[in-house]
Protein backbone atom coordinates (compact mmCIF):
# COMPACT_ATOMS: atom_id res chain seq x y z
CA UNK A 1 0.00 0.00 0.00
CA UNK A 2 1.50 3.72 -0.98
CA UNK A 3 2.80 5.61 2.01
CA UNK A 4 0.56 9.10 1.99
CA UNK A 5 2.14 12.33 1.52
CA UNK A 6 2.88 13.58 4.82
CA UNK A 7 0.99 17.10 6.57
CA UNK A 8 5.18 17.85 7.28
CA UNK A 9 5.81 17.84 3.50
CA UNK A 10 3.21 19.58 2.21
CA UNK A 11 4.41 22.60 4.66
CA UNK A 12 7.44 22.29 3.66
CA UNK A 13 7.24 22.73 -0.23
CA UNK A 14 4.57 25.43 0.99
CA UNK A 15 7.41 27.40 2.95
CA UNK A 16 9.46 27.22 -0.14
CA UNK A 17 7.25 28.31 -2.41
CA UNK A 18 5.99 31.10 -0.22
CA UNK A 19 9.43 32.42 0.80
CA UNK A 20 10.69 32.32 -3.41
CA UNK A 21 6.83 34.23 -4.14
CA UNK A 22 7.94 36.91 -1.35
CA UNK A 23 11.20 37.51 -2.75
CA UNK A 24 10.20 37.91 -6.07
CA UNK A 25 7.54 40.23 -5.58
CA UNK A 26 9.53 42.36 -3.11
CA UNK A 27 12.36 42.90 -6.02
CA UNK A 28 14.58 40.00 -5.10
CA UNK A 29 15.21 38.79 -8.66
CA UNK A 30 14.85 41.50 -11.30
CA UNK A 31 15.04 40.87 -14.78
CA UNK A 32 18.29 38.90 -15.74
CA UNK A 33 18.79 37.79 -12.40
CA UNK A 34 18.08 33.77 -12.07
CA UNK A 35 16.11 32.02 -8.82
CA UNK A 36 18.20 29.51 -6.54
CA UNK A 37 18.58 26.52 -8.55
CA UNK A 38 16.62 23.25 -6.85
CA UNK A 39 20.22 22.11 -5.96
CA UNK A 40 20.57 25.54 -3.61
CA UNK A 41 17.04 25.39 -2.47
CA UNK A 42 17.52 21.80 -1.61
CA UNK A 43 20.61 22.46 0.85
CA UNK A 44 19.13 25.54 2.61
CA UNK A 45 15.59 24.18 3.50
CA UNK A 46 17.09 20.58 4.28
CA UNK A 47 14.26 18.54 1.74
CA UNK A 48 14.28 16.62 -0.66
CA UNK A 49 14.35 16.94 -4.65
CA UNK A 50 10.97 16.36 -4.95
CA UNK A 51 9.84 19.35 -2.45
CA UNK A 52 11.77 21.59 -4.04
CA UNK A 53 10.62 20.53 -7.33
CA UNK A 54 6.98 20.89 -6.17
CA UNK A 55 7.31 24.30 -5.00
CA UNK A 56 9.11 25.36 -7.94
CA UNK A 57 5.82 23.91 -10.24
CA UNK A 58 3.64 26.09 -7.69
CA UNK A 59 5.45 29.10 -8.95
CA UNK A 60 5.08 28.44 -12.72
CA UNK A 61 1.86 27.43 -12.73
CA UNK A 62 0.92 30.91 -10.70
CA UNK A 63 2.78 32.78 -14.11
CA UNK A 64 5.33 34.10 -11.74
CA UNK A 65 8.26 32.03 -12.92
CA UNK A 66 9.75 30.80 -16.53
CA UNK A 67 12.22 28.43 -16.91
CA UNK A 68 15.27 29.09 -19.88
CA UNK A 69 17.07 25.27 -20.40
CA UNK A 70 20.49 25.55 -19.48
CA UNK A 71 20.23 29.52 -17.86
CA UNK A 72 18.11 28.62 -15.01
CA UNK A 73 14.58 30.01 -13.67
CA UNK A 74 13.59 33.57 -14.15
CA UNK A 75 10.63 36.41 -13.20
CA UNK A 76 8.03 36.65 -15.79
CA UNK A 77 7.21 39.94 -16.47
CA UNK A 78 3.65 39.17 -14.77
CA UNK A 79 5.87 38.98 -11.14
CA UNK A 80 7.41 42.36 -11.81
CA UNK A 81 4.11 43.86 -12.32
CA UNK A 82 2.89 42.53 -8.84
CA UNK A 83 4.81 44.42 -6.15
CA UNK A 84 3.20 42.43 -3.41
CA UNK A 85 0.76 45.38 -2.18
CA UNK A 86 -2.89 45.90 -3.32
CA UNK A 87 -4.75 49.02 -2.52
CA UNK A 88 -8.51 49.06 -1.27
CA UNK A 89 -10.32 52.57 -1.15
CA UNK A 90 -13.68 52.59 0.14
CA UNK A 91 -15.15 55.75 1.26
CA UNK A 92 -17.85 54.25 2.83
CA UNK A 93 -15.83 51.76 5.54
CA UNK A 94 -16.75 53.53 8.46
CA UNK A 95 -20.51 54.36 7.37
CA UNK A 96 -22.08 51.13 7.33
CA UNK A 97 -21.70 47.05 7.29
CA UNK A 98 -21.41 46.50 3.40
CA UNK A 99 -18.10 47.82 2.95
CA UNK A 100 -16.52 46.42 5.96
CA UNK A 101 -17.42 42.81 5.26
CA UNK A 102 -16.58 43.55 1.67
CA UNK A 103 -13.35 44.54 2.80
CA UNK A 104 -12.30 41.52 5.50
CA UNK A 105 -13.10 39.23 2.19
CA UNK A 106 -11.08 40.78 -0.07
CA UNK A 107 -8.01 40.84 2.32
CA UNK A 108 -8.90 36.94 3.37
CA UNK A 109 -8.45 36.63 -0.62
CA UNK A 110 -5.12 39.07 -1.02
CA UNK A 111 -3.10 37.48 1.78
CA UNK A 112 -4.01 34.00 0.55
CA UNK A 113 -1.84 34.70 -2.31
CA UNK A 114 0.67 36.18 -0.50
CA UNK A 115 -0.44 40.34 -0.93
CA UNK A 116 -0.19 42.39 1.46
CA UNK A 117 -3.13 45.23 2.15
CA UNK A 118 -2.97 48.65 2.05
CA UNK A 119 -6.43 50.48 3.07
CA UNK A 120 -6.98 54.09 2.24
CA UNK A 121 -7.88 56.27 5.82
CA UNK A 122 -11.30 57.90 4.40
CA UNK A 123 -13.26 58.33 7.48
CA UNK A 124 -14.23 62.36 7.57
CA UNK A 125 -18.35 62.71 7.58
CA UNK A 126 -18.19 65.16 5.55
CA UNK A 127 -18.38 64.30 1.81
CA UNK A 128 -16.33 67.23 0.43
CA UNK A 129 -13.55 66.08 2.59
CA UNK A 130 -13.77 62.74 1.75
CA UNK A 131 -13.33 63.22 -1.56
CA UNK A 132 -9.90 65.04 -0.70
CA UNK A 133 -8.89 62.31 1.11
CA UNK A 134 -9.67 59.78 -1.42
CA UNK A 135 -7.57 62.09 -4.16
CA UNK A 136 -4.50 61.88 -1.58
CA UNK A 137 -4.91 58.22 -1.16
CA UNK A 138 -4.43 57.54 -4.93
CA UNK A 139 -1.87 59.65 -5.23
CA UNK A 140 0.19 57.73 -1.96
CA UNK A 141 -1.06 54.35 -3.72
CA UNK A 142 0.65 55.30 -7.19
CA UNK A 143 4.15 56.99 -5.02
CA UNK A 144 3.96 53.28 -3.44
CA UNK A 145 3.38 51.51 -6.68
CA UNK A 146 0.55 49.17 -5.70
CA UNK A 147 -0.14 46.49 -7.85
CA UNK A 148 -3.48 47.07 -8.36
CA UNK A 149 -6.66 48.96 -6.85
CA UNK A 150 -10.24 47.97 -5.94
CA UNK A 151 -11.91 51.37 -5.47
CA UNK A 152 -15.53 52.29 -4.17
CA UNK A 153 -16.50 55.25 -5.92
CA UNK A 154 -18.01 58.52 -3.79
CA UNK A 155 -21.24 59.97 -3.25
CA UNK A 156 -23.71 62.55 -2.16
CA UNK A 157 -21.26 65.06 -4.12
CA UNK A 158 -22.09 68.06 -6.74
CA UNK A 159 -20.08 66.51 -9.10
CA UNK A 160 -19.03 62.79 -7.75
CA UNK A 161 -18.15 61.72 -11.42
CA UNK A 162 -15.61 64.18 -11.35
CA UNK A 163 -13.61 63.03 -8.24
CA UNK A 164 -13.63 59.53 -9.49
CA UNK A 165 -12.66 60.16 -12.97
CA UNK A 166 -9.59 62.33 -11.43
CA UNK A 167 -8.56 59.54 -9.59
CA UNK A 168 -9.02 57.35 -12.47
CA UNK A 169 -6.46 59.20 -14.23
CA UNK A 170 -4.04 59.09 -11.82
CA UNK A 171 -4.00 55.21 -11.77
CA UNK A 172 -3.77 54.94 -15.47
CA UNK A 173 -1.12 57.39 -15.79
CA UNK A 174 0.93 55.15 -13.19
CA UNK A 175 -0.32 51.86 -15.08
CA UNK A 176 -2.10 50.50 -12.10
CA UNK A 177 -4.94 48.38 -12.80
CA UNK A 178 -8.28 49.11 -11.58
CA UNK A 179 -11.13 47.37 -10.42
CA UNK A 180 -14.16 49.68 -9.51
CA UNK A 181 -17.07 47.90 -6.70
CA UNK A 182 -21.09 49.22 -5.88
CA UNK A 183 -20.51 52.41 -8.34
CA UNK A 184 -19.53 52.44 -12.13
CA UNK A 185 -18.75 55.40 -13.99
CA UNK A 186 -19.13 56.70 -17.38
CA UNK A 187 -17.21 58.83 -19.82
CA UNK A 188 -14.35 58.27 -18.94
CA UNK A 189 -11.00 57.18 -20.96
CA UNK A 190 -9.21 55.70 -18.52
CA UNK A 191 -9.76 51.77 -18.29
CA UNK A 192 -10.91 49.81 -15.82
CA UNK A 193 -13.59 46.99 -14.72
CA UNK A 194 -16.66 47.36 -13.04
CA UNK A 195 -18.11 44.78 -10.24
CA UNK A 196 -21.46 45.22 -8.65
CA UNK A 197 -24.80 43.64 -7.88
CA UNK A 198 -27.33 43.91 -10.86
CA UNK A 199 -29.67 46.91 -8.93
CA UNK A 200 -31.97 47.21 -11.95
CA UNK A 201 -33.49 43.56 -11.59
CA UNK A 202 -32.94 44.07 -7.36
CA UNK A 203 -35.60 46.95 -7.60
CA UNK A 204 -37.88 45.31 -10.45
CA UNK A 205 -37.96 42.09 -7.88
CA UNK A 206 -38.78 44.50 -5.02
CA UNK A 207 -41.43 46.21 -7.14
CA UNK A 208 -43.30 43.29 -8.30
CA UNK A 209 -43.28 41.85 -5.21
CA UNK A 210 -45.16 45.31 -3.85
CA UNK A 211 -47.61 44.91 -6.75
CA UNK A 212 -48.17 41.33 -5.62
CA UNK A 213 -48.81 42.03 -1.96
CA UNK A 214 -51.67 44.74 -3.00
CA UNK A 215 -49.87 48.12 -3.17
CA UNK A 216 -51.91 50.50 -5.20
CA UNK A 217 -49.31 53.71 -4.53
CA UNK A 218 -45.95 53.15 -4.44
CA UNK A 219 -43.27 55.59 -3.67
CA UNK A 220 -39.67 55.12 -3.50
CA UNK A 221 -37.12 57.26 -1.25
CA UNK A 222 -33.79 58.79 -1.94
CA UNK A 223 -31.45 61.22 -0.51
CA UNK A 224 -30.62 64.27 -1.96
CA UNK A 225 -27.12 63.43 -4.12
CA UNK A 226 -27.32 60.09 -3.73
CA UNK A 227 -25.16 57.85 -5.68
CA UNK A 228 -26.21 56.54 -9.20
CA UNK A 229 -26.43 52.65 -8.32
CA UNK A 230 -29.83 54.13 -6.15
CA UNK A 231 -31.14 55.47 -9.75
CA UNK A 232 -30.92 51.67 -10.98
CA UNK A 233 -32.89 50.90 -7.83
CA UNK A 234 -35.48 53.74 -8.94
CA UNK A 235 -35.67 52.87 -12.14
CA UNK A 236 -36.25 48.61 -11.41
CA UNK A 237 -38.97 49.78 -9.50
CA UNK A 238 -40.74 51.82 -11.60
CA UNK A 239 -40.36 49.38 -14.34
CA UNK A 240 -42.49 46.49 -12.32
CA UNK A 241 -45.21 48.36 -10.60
CA UNK A 242 -46.54 50.34 -13.93
CA UNK A 243 -48.08 53.80 -14.16
CA UNK A 244 -51.16 53.10 -12.18
CA UNK A 245 -49.21 51.86 -8.93
CA UNK A 246 -46.51 54.38 -9.54
CA UNK A 247 -48.28 57.45 -7.89
CA UNK A 248 -46.82 57.29 -4.61
CA UNK A 249 -44.13 58.51 -6.99
CA UNK A 250 -40.34 59.50 -6.42
CA UNK A 251 -39.84 61.29 -3.06
CA UNK A 252 -36.25 63.18 -2.29
CA UNK A 253 -35.46 63.60 1.47
CA UNK A 254 -33.96 62.76 3.84
CA UNK A 255 -35.45 60.33 6.30
CA UNK A 256 -35.73 61.95 9.28
CA UNK A 257 -36.80 65.61 7.57
CA UNK A 258 -40.48 65.32 9.40
CA UNK A 259 -41.50 68.89 8.03
CA UNK A 260 -40.81 67.50 3.91
CA UNK A 261 -42.29 63.92 4.50
CA UNK A 262 -45.38 65.36 6.34
CA UNK A 263 -46.54 66.63 3.13
CA UNK A 264 -46.11 63.42 1.52
CA UNK A 265 -47.90 61.21 3.84
CA UNK A 266 -50.95 63.34 5.01
CA UNK A 267 -54.04 63.26 3.37
CA UNK A 268 -55.27 60.49 1.55
CA UNK A 269 -53.21 60.48 -1.70
CA UNK A 270 -50.16 59.04 0.41
CA UNK A 271 -48.09 56.46 -0.44
CA UNK A 272 -49.42 52.96 0.76
CA UNK A 273 -45.52 51.24 0.12
CA UNK A 274 -42.31 53.17 0.00
CA UNK A 275 -39.25 51.49 -1.55
CA UNK A 276 -36.06 53.42 0.40
CA UNK A 277 -32.93 53.42 -1.03
CA UNK A 278 -30.94 51.48 2.03
CA UNK A 279 -31.90 49.56 4.96
CA UNK A 280 -30.63 52.48 7.10
CA UNK A 281 -32.86 55.26 5.16
CA UNK A 282 -35.84 52.82 5.45
CA UNK A 283 -34.86 52.06 9.56
CA UNK A 284 -34.65 56.42 9.94
CA UNK A 285 -38.33 56.60 7.67
CA UNK A 286 -40.14 53.89 10.01
CA UNK A 287 -39.63 56.02 13.03
CA UNK A 288 -40.89 59.25 10.95
CA UNK A 289 -44.16 57.09 10.15
CA UNK A 290 -44.18 56.56 13.53
CA UNK A 291 -44.19 60.03 14.33
CA UNK A 292 -47.11 60.99 12.09
CA UNK A 293 -49.01 57.71 13.52
CA UNK A 294 -48.80 55.37 10.80
CA UNK A 295 -47.83 51.91 11.39
CA UNK A 296 -45.45 49.39 8.86
CA UNK A 297 -47.11 47.09 7.55
CA UNK A 298 -50.89 47.98 8.36
CA UNK A 299 -50.56 51.13 7.09
CA UNK A 300 -47.25 51.56 4.92
CA UNK A 301 -45.65 48.65 3.40
CA UNK A 302 -42.02 49.31 3.68
CA UNK A 303 -38.82 47.70 1.78
CA UNK A 304 -35.22 48.95 1.58
CA UNK A 305 -32.33 47.53 0.15
CA UNK A 306 -28.65 45.65 1.31
CA UNK A 307 -29.98 43.53 4.51
CA UNK A 308 -27.82 44.54 7.07
CA UNK A 309 -28.39 44.16 10.65
CA UNK A 310 -31.31 46.76 11.27
CA UNK A 311 -33.13 45.33 8.67
CA UNK A 312 -33.55 42.12 10.75
CA UNK A 313 -33.50 43.77 14.37
CA UNK A 314 -36.68 46.22 13.27
CA UNK A 315 -39.95 45.58 14.04
CA UNK A 316 -41.65 44.40 12.29
CA UNK A 317 -38.34 42.90 10.30
CA UNK A 318 -37.77 44.78 7.27
CA UNK A 319 -38.26 43.73 3.96
CA UNK A 320 -34.40 43.96 1.49
CA UNK A 321 -32.52 42.91 -1.28
CA UNK A 322 -29.32 40.97 0.32
CA UNK A 323 -26.09 42.18 -0.55
CA UNK A 324 -23.48 38.87 -1.43
CA UNK A 325 -20.61 40.69 -0.08
CA UNK A 326 -18.55 37.64 0.13
CA UNK A 327 -19.10 37.03 -3.69
CA UNK A 328 -18.59 40.93 -4.60
CA UNK A 329 -15.08 40.65 -2.74
CA UNK A 330 -14.16 37.04 -4.75
CA UNK A 331 -15.38 38.16 -8.24
CA UNK A 332 -13.49 41.75 -7.83
CA UNK A 333 -10.42 40.19 -6.63
CA UNK A 334 -10.27 37.77 -9.42
CA UNK A 335 -10.94 40.19 -11.77
CA UNK A 336 -7.85 42.61 -10.28
CA UNK A 337 -5.53 39.77 -10.59
CA UNK A 338 -6.98 39.28 -14.27
CA UNK A 339 -6.33 42.88 -15.03
CA UNK A 340 -2.80 42.47 -13.56
CA UNK A 341 -1.89 39.36 -15.78
CA UNK A 342 -3.25 40.88 -18.95
CA UNK A 343 -3.74 44.38 -19.07
CA UNK A 344 -5.24 44.80 -22.78
CA UNK A 345 -8.30 43.36 -21.78
CA UNK A 346 -11.25 44.63 -22.96
CA UNK A 347 -13.29 46.73 -19.98
CA UNK A 348 -15.73 44.42 -18.28
CA UNK A 349 -18.58 45.02 -16.35
CA UNK A 350 -20.32 42.40 -14.16
CA UNK A 351 -23.36 42.24 -12.22
CA UNK A 352 -24.25 39.74 -9.40
CA UNK A 353 -27.68 38.39 -8.38
CA UNK A 354 -29.02 40.16 -5.43
CA UNK A 355 -31.82 38.10 -3.86
CA UNK A 356 -34.76 39.16 -2.13
CA UNK A 357 -35.14 38.49 0.83
CA UNK A 358 -39.06 39.27 2.45
CA UNK A 359 -40.09 39.63 6.03
CA UNK A 360 -43.05 41.05 7.60
CA UNK A 361 -42.72 44.75 6.95
CA UNK A 362 -44.13 43.96 3.42
CA UNK A 363 -46.58 41.40 4.38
Amino acid sequence: MPRSKTPEKRLKWAEIFETLQRDIRGGAYPQGVALPSEEALIRRFGVSRITAVRAMDELRKRGLVWRKRGCGTFATSVAWRESGRLGFIFPSLSFGEIFPSICQSLTRFAQKDGYSVVLGDISSPQPSRRAREACDVARMFVAQGVAGVVFQPLAFLESPERVTRRILDLFAEADIPVVLLDRDILGTDAPHDFVGIDNLSAGRALGAHLVERGAKRIGFLMRPKCASVIRDRLDGVMSAVGRKAWSGGVIVAEPSDARTLAHVFSGRGRPDAVVCESDYVAAQLRNTLAAFGLSVPKDIRLAGFDDVRCAVSATPPLTTVRQPCDDLALVAYKTLRERMREPSLPARRILLSAPLVVRDSTR
